[in-house]
């Protein structure tokens, strides 16, 4: 059956859940021309997206539980986003460092057997003491990430003494070697999924069919209609939809949303909690230069001590967790151990808690396993199809930064499959917006920023600052400034022309949504309560917000700062500009 026959009887697909995964499967959909709706409770990208630890990566330690065909296919899809996303997705050097030759031997081989999967590993487990990976078990292992990674264009891994003038300083009395591969990094995967959708818009645009985003609303399923409800209108349903596949792409909230829609099911998922922290430690940011640390914490766990930006983040936990996805704070004993780790390899740093700029914390949308570790819990992603009910359910277990473009297709084929839609295209070489000519190293991209500052008459910072989250789109945005006045807010180098240009074109509904995953302001050292201000009166110039409420919108996101991030607003006085409508 054709596209063009297939129009006139298949409905939408609605997608519940706007994270990457959601945003994949919809780009995937739209660029085949089929309609797409999708529903969140909340704005686009507030789960594990957000909450992850921002790497595109093969998953090294996948290999010690044999999961060959996931690394693969993760290595695979890295080398494809650093060439279809430059704009968000770079080479990050990461080193291992290691303290013997031997150890972690018997371990490393009982998870590759899947003894540590079994019963009698859950056992033995509980009995063992963890042992520390030796030089042969990493450099084995990172043997076989070379040759999985097959013609990646980044260098293979190699092995050298620890000395004092070798990046990442790490205590050297401690450790004798540090072993070094190459995986990539994405600062800012908010940004990714706002292109994604906005690649998604377009792309349905082309071919003239239907996309729709309904961020802070629900879903009800009804015999063979999806009504569609504003979070705080109980009554009327603002759409009514007659889907051929409902997606449930809600993460780990999947179950939850699946007992909401009273979809028969068994339990298919049980999360495990992440937590990470940001700080601004000078000598351990020193310390690690460009690196990327990969340590094992004395339990056996893996963590990371990554660069970002100005700024070290540092994770992740690994805990189950029972209550709702959107009740994961960092606890103060996740922070402390992960200062802890961090201070066993970099003891110069000597961090406390006064240190930790800001933290978060996430569930990952992992399987259920009623036993074991956390960590043994597979890593992959699946679909389960749920034909109970008059329309199919798909529900999206597992799934991660890096492999969700091809989740994303694989899902499109399913439905295409079903809906009997010859396929049109798929996005293996489909550019991510902002990534088209997309110059081809940092002094180009330099160059680059200096003759559109130069063309458009703006500063430098600021077309930087626009760069980080738009890549080549920042010309664009440039050329389509909504007015001329050279105004930034405060303590940054956005110009307020910015976030018009945001407020027209990404489905903004709150104060949050611009602080936390539009300008990435959550991430920024100060954040002032004046930029906040600026913000919200933004919000009421573009009628998304009342004069009387800005203020209280204002306090509410300076309270959620703080109580799901430990992040501290600069209350600084507020000028009598701030007070007042910026159109006045």
């Amino acid at each position: 059956m054709t596209n063009e026959a297939s129009t006139t009887k298949a409905g939408p697909v609605v997608i519940l859940g706007a994270g990457i995964n959601g945003a994949s499967v919809a780009r995937s959909l739209a660029v085949n021309g089929i309609p797409v709706h999708i529903v969140d409770a909340n704005d686009f990208a507030t789960g594990a997206t957000s909450k992850s630890s921002r790497l595109i990566h093969g998953g090294l330690r996948y290999l010690e539980y044999g999961d060959f065909r996931l690394v693969q296919e993760s290595l695979a899809e890295r080398t494809r986003l650093l060439r279809l996303a430059p704009q968000y997705v770079t080479p990050l050097q990461l080193s291992i460092p290691i303290e013997g030759r031997f150890g972690g031997f018997w371990q490393s081989v009982g998870r590759f057997l899947r003894i540590g999967r079994t019963r009698l590993g859950h056992f033995l487990g509980s009995q063992a003491k963890p042992a520390v990976r030796g030089l042969y078990v990493v450099q084995l292992g990172l043997k076989f990430y070379d040759l999985l990674s097959g013609k990646s264009q980044l260098p293979r891994s190699r092995t050298h003494p620890v000395d004092e003038l070798t990046l990442p300083h790490v205590d050297k009395a401690r450790f004798r070697w540090i072993c070094n591969y190459w995986d990539a990094q994405m600062l800012y995967p908010e940004r990714y999924v706002a292109a994604l959708l906005s690649d998604a818009q377009a792309a349905a645009a082309e071919v003239g069919v239907e996309f729709r985003l309904w961020t802070y609303h629900r879903a009800e399923i009804d015999a063979e209609s999806v009504r569609i409800y504003g979070n705080a209108d109980n009554n009327q349903p603002v759409s009514t939809l007659h889907p051929s596949v409902v997606v449930n792409a809600t993460g780990a909230w999947g179950d939850l949303t699946l007992e909401q829609l009273h979809v028969r099911s068994d339990r298919l998922f049980g999360g495990t909690k992440g937590s990470h922290f940001l700080t601004r430690n000078n000598q351990l940011r020193t310390a690690i230069g460009d690196h990327g640390i990969y340590a094992e914490a004395a339990d056996g766990r893996l963590v990371f001590v990554l660069p970002f930006g100005d700024a070290v983040l540092v994770g992740t936990t690994d805990e189950r967790f029972r209550d709702t996805p959107d009740r994961a704070v960092a606890s103060g004993e996740e922070l402390s151990y992960l200062l802890e780790m961090v201070n066993s390899v970099v003891p110069q740093a000597a961090l406390t808690h006064e240190d930790i700029g800001m933290h978060y914390s996430g569930v990952r949308p992992l399987p259920y396993a009623p036993a074991g570790k956390a960590a043994s819990i597979p890593r992959g992603h699946w679909i389960d199809v749920n034909e109970s009910e008059a329309i199919p359910i798909l529900t999206l277990i597992g799934g991660k930064l890096t492999t969700s473009r091809c989740l994303g297709d694989e899902v499109a084929d399913w439905i295409m499959n079903r809906m009997q839609w010859a396929k049109a295209a798929d996005t293996n070489d489909r550019i991510i917006p902002g990534g088209a000519g997309y110059p081809a190293n940092p002094k180009l991209v330099e160059s680059r920023q200096r003759e559109l500052a130069e063309n458009f008459g703006q500063p430098i910072e600021c077309v930087r600052a626009i760069w980080r989250l738009y890549g080549t789109t920042t010309e664009q945005i440039l050329a389509e400034q909504v007015h001329s006045t050279d105004e930034v807010l405060d303590a940054t180098d956005y110009p307020l022309f910015l976030v018009d240009w945001i407020l027209q074109r990404e489905w903004v509904t709150t104060l949050d949504d611009l602080v936390e995953r539009r300008l990435m302001l959550v991430y920024h050292a100060p954040l002032t309560e004046r930029c906040l201000s600026q913000l919200a009166w933004r919000l009421c110039d573009a009628d998304l917000l009342s004069a009387n409420a800005v203020d209280q919108a204002v306090r509410q996101t300076i309270d959620r700062l703080e109580s799901f991030y430990g992040l501290s607003v600069s209350r600084q006085p507020l000028r009598d500009s701030d007070s007042t409508s910026s159109s006045s």
